[in-house]
């Protein structure tokens, strides 16, 4: 016999009456220690009871033991996940890269698995993340808009206090009388029953229905309009919901607009106009030329002096041959004048001349000049020696600092070497700053004066550190 109350049916009329009575779901009773729950547990079991559970403020160890919980599943459905988001990411990617839209980058595959195994990680995670808050839901018969449970006053102190074991009225043995008397044996403290509502209060909300069927209505119209635009083609631009910039009221490159008479949205520089911070009156710093009159002309229109003519014209000379040198010298036309020498370049440093700014201009040879200059300035950098190595006769090894021609020549020359190149050598000017040519060029005078330095040129707190090198 058991204590659950079935619903009766009371024909009145034309339709049948649910009888409104509350029905008896558990019968649950409450113990004062872990030890005491324990032992409870251990006798329930033993009598056959199946539906049951053990409610307590913290974990008791071996509690799962004694009740025979199986292990969970959920693990296995955390795998399960995992596999099939490793699965879906590969089977995704080789899709779309290899077979629907294939798109040649560089010579790699289509498709590849170190290329997809991070959208593989990332599927894995989210499908096993998702699948194990569903699968603990599931499992544990969630979410539930009540339980019976909480009808007991004395329940509350579960949390707190206070351990329970409850007897479910759902049990294929449950007898009222016989749930009552087995807690009894297990010397409860205190012995209630719960129960749970009418049938009519468990029903589902028929507002809460109607409101979750409008919002799933709702719900459809976003994936039914995307639907309907990946479907079909049109001439008006997509909606913005966010605008997130994407509309300003600015002008892009290579636009038109109405608001000039061109019709075009870039306009000119501003005849007579210079850009802040380009504005470089300081001839000496910008260009290694004294201001005055004579600077007529801008840096970029100076260049080097053209190469040595061409012997194409070399003949015989009259009265027999001569030797190859003496005919260059009787019938090559003099070289034309360098520009450059006829301009007036700064001789003194424009910048501070300090330790920090040899140091600097030290660090700056070393990274840019000393691949082809070498680190000594001879000409017999890295890149250099590579290039004769080859002998492709198309490399010209750069002058050696230590030439009579470059000592001589004013720090403004070589300011403008470096800012405009000479020769095969290119511009440094986009590579390297105003302030770092000139401590560049500090450096090198400084490599130039340590090659020909004299005694009297040496410190005399550095004379006794002199030592002879060994002869080669």
């Amino acid at each position: 016999m058991t204590a659950t109350i079935a619903p009766k049916e009371k024909h009145h009329a034309s339709h049948p009456v649910v009888d409104e009575s509350p029905l008896l779901a558990a019968v649950i009773a409450e113990f004062p220690s872990a030890g005491a729950v324990l032992t409870a547990a251990k006798t329930i079991r033993q009598a056959g009871w199946t539906d049951w559970d053990v409610h307590s403020p913290f974990p008791i160890h071996g509690i799962d033991d004694v009740m025979g919980i199986r292990p969970t599943r959920l693990p296995w459905i955390t795998l399960g996940a995992g596999a099939m988001g490793i699965t879906v990411a590969l089977l995704m990617q080789w899709w779309m890269n290899g077979v629907d839209y294939p798109f040649w980058i560089s010579g790699k595959p289509f498709f590849g698995l170190p290329a997809a195994a991070p959208v593989a990680f990332e599927l894995m995670i989210l499908f096993a993340a998702l699948s194990t808050i569903a699968g603990m839901l599931l499992l544990n018969g969630l979410p539930r808009f009540s339980n019976p449970l909480f009808s007991s006053e004395g329940f509350r102190r579960a949390t707190s206090d206070r351990f329970f074991i409850c007897i479910s009225a759902r049990d294929p043995m449950f007898d009222r009388e016989v749930a009552l008397k087995a807690f009894s044996d297990c010397h409860a403290t205190a012995i209630d029953e719960c129960w749970a509502p009418p049938a009519s209060e468990r029903k589902f909300p028929k507002a809460l229905s109607l409101a979750l069927m409008v919002l799933f209505t709702l719900a459809l119209i976003p994936p039914v309009l995307i639907a309907q635009k990946r479907s079909t083609t049109t001439t008006e631009p997509r909606l913005h919901a966010i605008s997130d910039m994407d509309f300003q009221p600015k002008f892009k490159p290579q636009r038109t607009s109405t608001l000039f008479a061109d019709g075009r949205a870039m306009r000119p520089q501003v005849s007579g106009t210079v850009a802040r911070g380009d504005l470089r009156a300081d001839s000496r710093l910008f260009k290694g030329l004294e201001p005055g009159p004579k600077v007529h002309r801008t840096l970029a229109l100076l260049q080097t002096a053209p190469a040595t003519p061409p012997v194409a014209r070399l003949v015989s000379a009259e009265g027999g041959p001569r030797d190859v040198a003496e005919r260059l010298v009787a019938l090559a036309d003099p070289p034309p004048a360098d520009p450059l020498d006829s301009q007036p370049w700064v001789t003194s440093f424009p910048v501070p001349v300090t330790s920090k700014t040899m140091k600097r201009g030290q660090e700056r040879y070393n990274i840019y000049c000393a691949t082809c200059h070498g680190l000594a300035g001879d000409g017999d950098g890295l890149v250099t020696r590579r290039a004769l190595e080859l002998e492709q006769g198309t490399w010209i090894k750069p002058t050696t600092f230590h030439s009579d021609n470059l000592r001589a020549q004013p720090v403004g020359r070589l300011f403008h070497s470096i800012t405009n190149g000479v020769r095969k050598m290119p511009s440094y000017a986009d590579l390297v700053s105003v302030e770092d040519r000139w401590a560049i060029i500090l450096y090198v005078k400084a490599l130039q004066q340590a090659r020909h330095a004299d005694a009297k040129d040496i410190p005399s707190d550095l004379i006794p550190q002199l030592r002879d090198l060994p002869k080669e």
